[in-house]
């Protein structure tokens, strides 16, 4: 067990006076009968399924998979930070927050003071956010620093990039932390949450119940450079990058953003390895983190009354179509990701295998609660999926996967793997990388179906200007696309089907 290894507790910080004042009048006598339950998201930065992801996390995977559930075909509906986070917050797909310019964080700042979050808390939760809210730190940070409403206690990130040397919004205030062991980022964030949650698990109301709580606990790792801490850098033996199928393919009948990609230079094959190593050693804290917080959990005696769930913003790639690393991507790699979730009811290491994603989180977080969603959101609760007859559920059989190209992004080895590297880097993104996708999968099929346009514009046919269509049952790293060939007029149904929801809301969304 490494727990031990987040680095030192930090000193514990008195519970804000807003906290108190609120528990004065908290829950009615009625609720005191059945104590709602409390809920834990963990929100990785970067965090395949694809490549492995969770391999380095032993903790996790006991704690969390083992006595937990596994959703085994969980997407993210936009393979990029920002949209994707913000469609988690909101549970609205990202045409929903005018996501249509350059695929960043659309109009979510203007509605951050409606989430899930502040749902719950006028229900009477506690409510914390520790680390990495979304990108637009500018928002929410230095001249704009505020706390949005709906959070007890915050705890945000205010820069990317680099896990030492890091700003954070810490209720209001602008704090600095810096190059010691124990100003590693991972470290920061974990301390932070695990200090509130041991004075939040065994939070009572005036009435002697306890106070249910909600914490959104988003670590950076393993996010490039992804950093590992001073006493992970030199675990795990080394290892190259995985070599799947797809690894170094010239996809040559693939959207123009791949088919130009040249062969991987030596270079960047050492640094998509070295990435790699990284981003397992980074994950090791993560796994530390998650440990922790359950371990406070389970002393306060909340365990079997908290549902922990742990999943991430995106996938990645790691050589996959001659891209070194990175996301953006319409393929398996880059919109899978782990879902995991643990808590009353949930039967030990089962299987889950319906089409889910991010913006289900929400609705399924306040339907875990009990508490009713006030505007009508994109996803779905995935609650009847956990009881005992899920498997019968009537569920959806497809998701909508859409993304607007943030620009021509060039990725390489220098300026910690974050910018272009004239003569040694890779093209991953492009205007015309913007598409929207239906990925469709029940017993007997399992398609993805994408319409690229040539540059942000809405998803409509007539915008549409190259197709992408693969068999993932006879072909599952995507290598012939069959929208290449003649002959496979099956193809039109899944565009038809794609357009009936490119631009959804609410209900009508799949």
């Amino acid at each position: 067990n490494r727990s031990s290894d987040l680095v030192p507790p930090v000193t514990q910080m008195a519970p804000p006076r807003l906290l108190f004042l609120l528990l004065l009048c908290i829950l009615p006598a009625s609720r005191a009968a059945k104590a709602p339950p409390n809920i834990v998201v963990f929100m990785a930065d970067d965090q395949d399924v694809f490549l492995g992801g969770l391999t380095p996390m032993k903790q996790t995977q006991k704690l969390l998979m083992d006595e937990g559930a596994t959703f085994e075909n969980f997407f993210v509906t936009t393979p990029v930070c920002c949209p994707s986070r913000t469609s988690t917050l909101s549970g609205l797909y990202a045409h929903n927050l005018l996501d249509q310019t350059k695929g960043w964080c659309g109009n979510f700042a203007s509605r951050e003071n409606n989430t899930f979050a502040l749902w719950l808390q006028q229900y009477g939760y506690q409510t914390g956010l520790f680390g990495k809210y979304y990108n637009s730190y500018g928002s929410f940070c230095n001249k704009n620093i505020h706390i949005p409403k709906g959070w007890t206690r915050w705890f945000t990130m205010c820069n990317d990039n680099r896990f030492f040397n890091n700003t954070f919004n810490d209720q209001a205030e602008m704090v600095v932390h810096g190059d010691k062991p124990e100003d590693y980022m991972t470290s920061v964030i974990g301390n932070k949450s695990v200090d509130w949650l041991t004075k939040a698990a065994r939070m009572k109301d005036t009435e002697g119940n306890a106070v249910p709580f909600f914490a959104y606990i988003a670590p950076h790792a393993p996010h490039v450079p992804a950093t590992p801490a001073p006493w992970y850098e030199h675990t795990l033996p080394d290892t190259k990058a995985p070599r799947t199928p797809n690894w170094g393919v010239h996809g040559a009948d693939h959207h123009w953003v791949i088919r130009q990609q040249p062969e991987l230079t030596d270079s960047l094959i050492q640094y998509s390895d070295e990435l790699f190593m990284r981003r397992w050693r980074s994950l090791l804290s993560v796994d530390d983190l998650v440990a922790s917080v359950v371990d406070v959990v389970d002393k306060a005696g909340q365990l079997n009354n908290t549902y922990f769930m742990y999943t991430s913003d995106h996938g990645y790639n790691l050589g996959q179509f001659r891209l070194p690393s990175g996301k953006f991507q319409v393929y398996d790699n880059d919109i899978r990701v782990p879902f995991l979730i643990r808590g009353p009811g949930i039967k030990p290491g089962s299987k889950m295998s319906q089409v889910t994603s991010n913006v289900d989180i929400g609705p399924t977080v306040l339907d875990l609660a009990g508490v009713k969603a006030q505007y009508e959101m994109d996803g779905k609760s995935m609650k009847p999926l956990l009881s005992e007859d899920g498997a019968s559920v009537d569920w959806r059989d497809r998701m909508l996967i859409e993304y607007w190209g943030l620009g021509y992004v060039r990725r390489g080895p220098c300026r910690n793997g974050t910018s272009a590297c004239p003569g040694d880097d890779a093209l991953e993104d492009a205007p015309s990388n913007t598409y929207s996708a239906i990925r469709f999968i029940n017993s007997t099929t399992n398609i993805l179906y994408a319409d690229f346009r040539p540059k942000q514009t809405s998803p409509t046919m007539s915008n549409a200007n190259y197709t992408e269509f693969y068999n993932l049952q006879k072909d599952p790293y995507e290598l012939h696309n069959l929208a290449s060939e003649s002959g496979h007029p099956e193809a039109n149904q899944y565009r038809e089907m794609l357009y009936e929801v490119a631009s959804c809301k609410g209900a009508k969304c799949p």
